[in-house]
């Protein structure tokens, strides 16, 4: 990265729409900003951009227009306007003009920001207003892969929300109110200056323990200079001077630890990131796992644990695509992406990218599984719906059952040991049944165990499940406390199975799993009712003909959760009831819950009744799951409430017209009345018209004769209106001319008051007239004892026997007009005998440019020996 003059450096990017946000940006920075600033902002190339004047008037720095002739430094406490028509880049600590891009809009905000996330790197603060695109989504992006900051208005607030929308959250350090920014950037660009490394280490340590301790996220792998600058960035943001008051202030605030994490975490993620590694599942992993899912009825599961904005998770669909080809809508393809950030997942459920995240992908992909929308690229609608986001904390959530791949990649390097462990558990618990595929980051430090995993390549860290524990590894207990329960189980001996003659080689639950399935066959298969058995953990133990009909599920379902395996089904309502059901032993009920339209294109209701079932003591607590299809109930319903409500609307309609038809009945006969009446008035009106008209004949003849006169009048005014005019013009001028020598009278007594501060004699400016001070020099001042004596006359100011030749000197010089100098005169401070001094005074005239008459005399003042 290059070296510059200004080590920071802030770009702030808008649209057109966004001139008010901009002053209202400017208008809010310190007068001692301590980085420049270069604002771009969409606007018509074709018409002149005033934006750099209209912020003048606004902001207390100086505005600079950036020049089209030659690149322009860039310092610190000055403001930078980009012109309308060019693309402009950062580079070397100046400020150049590009060539023209055709496809980009001017300035592209994007250019700007990838350019100088080159070239600032973390030293870089990007600021997105509000804006009707995505021009600077993608720059943005850049921006956080260099390690700078990147701060948004509030969308909810902002007049276009369009642009800051656009950007990744994960890409997102601050959302802040349009007032805030400016506060914001001088905080963090002043910062906190720590002490070095090794003159904090033990607060330091001490500090991270206790953000660690509430995490569960171990941060011992990061440098600690990377450590104290982001600690430095909140310790700035909240007002802490150094680390024991911030570590006071993380025990007061705890929302400051989940800002604090957010800052240490590197939530860095894209398109087949390493494209090594993924050519290795390409060639070797994808090719075994078709064959596999070939032989259990075209069937794929994957999971992409920690999806932050969603580029892994696809990257598996689209490899899937890729190696499937047409029959990729012909497989059951599943893959369930989970992360902690509700707001990053509901960005990747979206599938819109900027163009330049996709630069990553093989050549044609983009092409083949990507739609041109107008803020980007989204992927492809058969892909989309081949990806299940979902929010989940990996350290309490339920694992995905019957899993063929597991994607974590750089996300254990965050978590202690022990944690690492137990969600590596969690892992072998899904990918056991299959002996799927662990695919880690290059960065991760653990190491699954030899007796669970088996190594695959070392390089990319992809490894292969041998076994795992026999139930669910992980409880939401386990956390609470920042500590891990022994989660592992005695590994399974063997896989259950229903035809098993060597029933004592079975654990008791397994025992009873398989003699619910059996049940299952022999009698859950005639009934009528749609019937699921699930445990704890949701986990589909049972589930009838029926059921499987009713709700859409498609294989045999066993061990898989229920809650992600029924597609449309409200999962959190029908999660909090089956919690609910197994927490007060009762049954609950759901009514008219409607399957998703998009997922079967059914629009199906069901009543869904969870009933908690223990049959013994020390047997596992199960829960039945009675679904009934009341599609045509609520069918009928709807229709009856749409007809009843056009029923009663259409009444509502017949008594409105019946009663205005009544109320103009009314009015037409009382306007016949009226209008019989007025019948008879009309004939009384024309006769007095015809009088009438007579007068107006004879009124319109003096008015002819009024009208002549005031001809003559306007003339006159007209001639009077051309003389006030020249002597408007006149006046105008005079005014201006007034204006100027104010202003250079103005001028000369700021130059003569800078002169009188400045000049190291005793000098003092009087009034010619009545002899009082108008202005005194520091020198004076201090001789005369810090007297406040502007205003004061010279006979106040002074005292000594010599006092009166003085006057008799000024006197004469004002009525003369000539320069005098005095004889060595004894002058007191006032009337304080005991501070006297011998000066020899030369007083000289100042006349009016004017009237050339004397109206200031200027008394210079030395100290005789």
């Amino acid at each position: 990265m290059t070296n510059h003059t200004n080590k920071d450096l802030v770009v702030v990017g808008s649209s057109a729409g966004g001139v008010g946000a901009l002053s209202t940006l400017v208008s809010t920075l310190d007068k001692a900003f301590p980085a420049p600033v270069v604002l771009a902002q969409h606007l018509d190339p074709q018409r002149p951009s005033q934006l750099g004047s209209i912020l003048e008037r606004r902001s207390v720095l100086p505005i600079v227009i950036v020049s089209e002739h030659s690149p322009t430094p860039l310092e610190s406490g000055k403001v930078y306007v980009v012109p309308s028509n060019r693309h402009v880049v950062i580079a070397d600590g100046h400020v150049h003009l590009e060539a023209d891009h055709a496809d980009r809009p001017k300035p592209s905000v994007d250019m700007l920001l990838s350019s100088a996330a080159a070239s600032y790197g973390e030293h870089l603060i990007a600021v997105i207003l509000t804006g009707s695109g995505s021009d600077g989504a993608a720059g943005a992006v850049d921006v956080k892969n260099a390690g700078g900051l990147v701060i948004i208005q509030n969308p909810q607030t902002a007049l276009y929300p369009s642009m800051p929308l656009s950007l990744p959250p994960t890409a997102v350090d601050h959302v802040v109110e349009m007032e805030q920014v400016g506060p914001l950037l001088f905080d963090l660009l002043k910062g906190v200056n720590l002490p070095p490394v090794e003159k904090v280490e033990d607060p330091l340590r001490d500090l991270l323990n206790q953000v660690s301790g509430q995490s569960n996220v171990d941060f011992q792998h990061y440098k600690s200079s990377t450590i104290l600058r982001r600690i430095s960035r909140r310790m700035a943001v909240t007002r802490n001077a150094n680390l024991h008051d911030y570590a006071d202030y993380l025990r007061s605030h705890p929302e400051e630890n989940k800002e604090l994490v957010k800052a240490f975490l590197i939530r860095v993620t894209g398109f087949f990131r390493d494209p090594e590694a993924f050519d290795f599942l390409r060639q070797t992993v994808m090719p075994t796992l078709i064959e596999q899912g070939e032989q259990n009825g075209r069937m794929l599961r994957m999971w992409s644990a920690g999806c932050a904005t969603g580029e892994e998770a696809y990257s598996l669909a689209l490899l899937l695509a890729d190696l499937l080809g047409n029959d990729f809508s012909q497989w059951n393809v599943k893959i369930f992406a989970t992360d902690l950030a509700t707001d990053a997942v509901t960005f990747a459920r979206r599938g819109i990218y900027p163009e330049n995240v996709l630069s990553d992908l093989p050549n044609d992909y983009q092409a083949r599984f990507f739609d041109r929308i107008d803020h980007g690229f989204q992927v492809a609608k058969a892909l989309r719906q081949a990806v299940i986001f979902g929010q989940q904390d990996i350290s309490r959530g339920v694992p995905f059952p019957r899993i063929d791949l597991v994607s974590c990649r750089n996300l254990l390097i965050y978590l202690k040991p022990e944690l690492q462990q137990a969600v590596l558990d969690l892992f072998a618990y899904s990918l056991q049944q299959s002996h799927g595929y662990l695919f880690l980051g290059k960065a991760e430090t653990a190491r699954p165990t030899k007796g669970t995993f088996e190594l695959i390549n070392k390089k990319w860290k992809i490894y292969r499940c041998l076994s795992g524990p026999l139930n669910l590894p992980i409880r939401d207990s386990a956390f609470s406390a920042g500590t891990i329960t022994n989660a592992r189980r005695e590994p399974r001996r063997g896989q259950i199975s229903t035809s098993n003659p060597h029933a004592s080689e079975l654990t008791q639950p397994e025992i009873e799993i398989a003699h619910l399935r059996r049940i299952n066959e022999t009698i859950m298969r005639y009934t009528a009712a749609a019937v699921v058995i699930i445990d704890r953990s949701y986990r589909i133990l049972t589930i009838n003909v029926a059921a499987r009909r009713l709700l859409s599920v498609r294989d045999l379902a066993y061990d898989q959760d229920f809650l992600h395996s029924i597609r449309g089904l409200p999962y959190h309502d029908v999660r909090r009831a089956i919690d609910t059901s197994f927490r007060e032993h009762t049954s609950v009920n759901l009514e008219e819950i409607q399957l998703d339209h998009s997922s079967e294109g059914s629009g199906r209701y069901v009543n869904l009744t969870i009933t908690n079932m223990h049959v013994e003591q020390g047997s596992p607590e199960l829960a039945v799951i009675t679904a009934i299809d009341v599609t045509e109930q609520v069918q009928l319903k709807q229709r009856l409430d749409t007809t009843q409500q056009e029923h009663g609307a259409l009444v509502t309609e017949l008594n409105v017209a019946n009663k205005r038809f009544s109320t103009m009945n009314k009015e037409l006969q009382d306007a016949n009345e009226e209008l019989q009446a007025a019948n008879e008035e009309l004939m009384l009106t024309q006769e007095e018209l015809q009088a009438t008209n007579e007068e107006f004949e004879a009124t319109n003849e003096e008015l002819q004769a009024t009208n002549e006169e005031l001809e003559t009048n306007n003339e006159e005014l007209q001639a009077t209106n051309e003389e006030l005019q020249t002597t408007n013009d006149e006046l105008t001028s005079r005014t201006a001319e007034l204006q100027e020598l104010a202003r250079q009278n103005r001028i000369e007594q700021l130059q003569l008051s800078i002169l009188l501060e400045r000049y190291p004699h005793f000098v003092m400016v009087l009034n010619a007239h009545n002899l009082t001070v108008n202005t005194v020099n520091p020198v004076y001042t201090e001789w005369l004892e810090g007297r406040e004596v502007v205003g004061l006359p010279v006979s106040d100011v002074f005292g000594g026997k010599d006092l009166g030749e003085l006057i008799k000197s000024l006197k004469t010089v004002a009525r003369e007009s000539q320069t005098i100098k005095t004889k060595p005169l004894v002058a007191s401070v006032g009337d304080h005998e005991n501070r006297t001094a011998k000066f020899v005074h030369t007083i000289v005239p100042i006349t009016d440019a004017e009237s050339a008459s004397v109206n200031r005399l200027f008394l210079y003042s030395e100290k005789a020996e």
